[in-house]
């Protein structure tokens, strides 16, 4: 059996019956889903017979043909797909349609990206993404197709013009004929961002049905399913226990933990109460609004009790603390997830905040004690303290050791990290603390980065001022680790040429940089600002508050844990380069400061971190010229920014 719904040669496709190959269709499609398949098999046969037609007419004996490739695991399938030669035609039909609609156009435009990103057998090919509308009156040909990165615009065509259409692509043809069996047979490994993750795990799947199809889902999978074991042990056994999940950034922390809460044996799929929570606000309200609109659209609620029942599994951390502050207030939920537990807060934030000289971790260990048994998952992402009172993995070692029964289960790669909790208890010798090595809990690969799965370490050299070691990273990549510019308006038409199908684009800039206003680049919105936050990430293109509109940047506070498919950052000079190393500073108006504590060095260089891997599927950074008249912006910093972003791999954008 064939993964597509049907395939074949196209003189196979052409001398099988028509009927013959609705009845595999509709034998499939009746097999895998329920309901009244009528009007789909109706529209099948008027599509077959079209391109019967069409390529009937074309020169076509080499080719490969599919009807119904699935997709995602959640339903998504693309009408017809045309092997002609090395080229790929992803076609989409939209029979009886008279007109080519902007969202047909990006659905076909996404389907063809979804290939190029995701389907093995289509990397490194040419994609041409055509919308069918067989009832328009013209077509809309273009004079010639132009790709950008491997996917080309979309071509309109009516039902007469389509083998116009096939005969078009055929010229581009430069290389050997694709096989249709291994293209059929290729794996698909999708990899969701976190807001459409987010959704279908609260719609009730799991990690393994959103997920990829590789080595690194099996990983994750993996982990997963350990986290639901730990945490079904804790219940039966009535015990209390601590769960440390660590890895890079974009490794899929959050998406373990939204799947414990959502999915599952232990979370609130089993009815079993249980929360996500996060001190970063604009991560819970852009996934609570989303989360919510999903909801509303597909169960028909209103919009009113979609936000509860978002809120009731998407907390922030600060309310959650309040609400359970008074010792009789026990919490309702047995099993917690911690995002990004390395920015805890110490004690002394604590007293600021609440009143109590208590560390963060210290105050939900001994919220989450009063209950006979608990599960806390603590996901841990490394380098990304961004602020003041952020106190690493050494303030839960701290809360462990005066905490009782609880069991802490950690990895060996988490109990090396700098600050960690072994660093802890090589200075308080005798703290009495249960530790369990479990391998499972550190993810090593990258999810987000899906087109350069050793991004990650590239920003860890980079930023460790190892440039050697950036380079020689770089080298190993199929693209470059980024693109570098001293152009704003190249950087913004390179990112909105890649503003297609449903792909996101969007600005960012660190908190620090407050002289980029003079390139006209304006700040970002606050954290309190959630709603522009929202609509940043939300809107679609078209709306000047989308993050498309390129019209404004999101700081490193209100990006984090959140993605885009394509970032511009603009780098500011709070972070120059002297030749050696990287030199972190603040504007003390009128004039930069350098910054002299430890702690306050590492939270900007951070704050790159940070910005550098928000880009699922690329990064261009641009760099000012800076302006020989402004001491705040002096041009000489600006060129030693742009070449050491160029030394460590960075591809200069034309």
């Amino acid at each position: 059996m064939t993964k597509s719904y049907f395939a074949a040669s196209v003189p196979d496709f052409l001398t099988q019956p028509t009927e013959d190959i609705l009845g595999r269709l509709a034998i499939r499609v009746g097999s895998e889903h329920s309901g009244n398949e009528t009007q789909q098999i109706r529209a099948w046969r008027i599509q077959i017979d079209l391109l019967k037609n069409a390529l009937a007419k074309a020169d076509s004996e080499e080719w490969g043909i599919l009807l119904e490739l699935p997709l995602l695991r959640l339903g998504r399938r693309i009408d017809a797909i045309m092997l002609i030669g090395d080229t790929i035609a992803c076609v989409e039909f939209k029979i009886g349609s008279t007109n080519f609609s902007g969202s047909d156009v990006d659905q076909a435009v996404d389907y063809a990206l979804c290939l190029r990103d995701f389907h093995a057998a289509s990397h490194r090919k040419r994609v041409v993404p055509v919308l069918c509308s067989d009832q328009a009156s013209l077509s809309s040909l273009p004079g010639s197709i132009e790709f950008i990165d491997d996917v080309s615009q979309c071509i309109r065509t009516n039902a007469v013009d389509l083998t116009n259409v096939l005969g078009t692509i055929k010229d581009l043809v430069t290389g050997d004929q694709i096989n249709w069996q291994a293209f059929d047979a290729a794996t698909y490994s999708p990899t969701p961002d976190i807001v459409a993750a987010a959704c279908s795990l609260y719609s009730g799947h799991s990690v393994k049905e959103i997920g990829r199809a590789d080595a690194t889902a099996e990983a994750l999978e993996r982990t997963a399913n350990r986290l639901k074991e730990i945490a079904n042990e804790a219940r039966r056994d009535q015990k209390k226990v601590v769960c440390f999940v660590t890895g890079e950034p974009g490794s899929g922390k959050t998406l373990l933990g939204l799947d414990l809460v959502f999915s599952g044996t232990s979370g609130r799929v089993a009815e079993e109460p249980a929360a996500l929570l996060s001190g970063n606000r604009p991560l819970v309200f852009v996934l609570q609004s989303a989360i919510a609109e999903d909801a509303r659209q597909r169960e028909g609620i209103q919009a009113a009790e979609a936000q509860r029942q978002a809120q009731q599994g998407l907390q922030t951390l600060l309310g959650y603390l309040k609400d359970h502050a008074d010792t009789n207030a026990d919490p309702p939920e047995n099993i917690i997830v911690f995002d990004e537990a390395q920015r805890a807060w110490d004690a002394d934030t604590g007293l600021k905040l609440l009143g109590r000289a208590k560390s963060e971790p210290e105050l939900f260990m001994e919220i989450m004690g009063r209950l006979p048994w608990a599960c806390l998952v603590c996901l841990v992402g490394s380098g990304q303290e961004i602020n003041r009172g952020e106190g690493g993995l050494a303030l839960w070692g701290e809360a462990l050791a005066k905490g009782e029964d609880w069991t802490a289960h950690i990895s060996e790669k988490a109990l090396a990290e700098r600050k960690g909790l072994l660093g802890f208890f090589d200075i308080a010798s005798g703290a009495d603390v249960s530790l369990v090595n479990d391998p499972d809990l550190h993810l090593n690969s990258n999810l987000r980065a899906y087109r350069n799965n050793l991004h990650g370490a590239w920003v860890t050299a980079l930023l460790d001022s190892n440039t050697e070691m950036a380079r020689d990273i770089s080298i190993e990549m199929d693209h470059p680790p980024a693109l570098v510019t001293r152009d704003l308006s190249e950087m913004k038409a390179w990112l909105q040429m890649r503003r297609r199908g449903d792909q996101r684009v969007g600005l960012l800039a660190s908190s620090g940089a407050t002289r980029l206003v003079a390139d006209g680049i304006p700040p970002s919105p606050r954290s309190d600002d959630l709603r522009s936050v929202v609509h940043w990430f939300l809107k679609p293109a078209g709306d000047f508050r989308s993050s498309n509109a390129l019209e404004t940047p999101l700081s490193e506070f209100v990006c984090q844990g959140l993605e885009i498919d394509y970032a511009g950052l603009c780098w500011g000079n709070d972070l120059t380069w002297d030749g050696h190393d990287w030199v972190p500073r603040k504007m003390r108006a009128p004039k930069w400061q350098l910054l002299k504590k430890e702690d306050a060095r590492q939270y900007r260089i951070n704050t790159y971190r940070v910005l550098l891997t928000r880009g699922r599927a690329g990064t261009v950074i641009f760099v000012p010229n800076g302006d020989e008249t402004d001491s705040t912006l002096t041009p000489k910093e600006f060129d030693g920014i742009y070449n050491v972003l160029v030394t460590s791999g960075c591809q200069r954008l034309s």
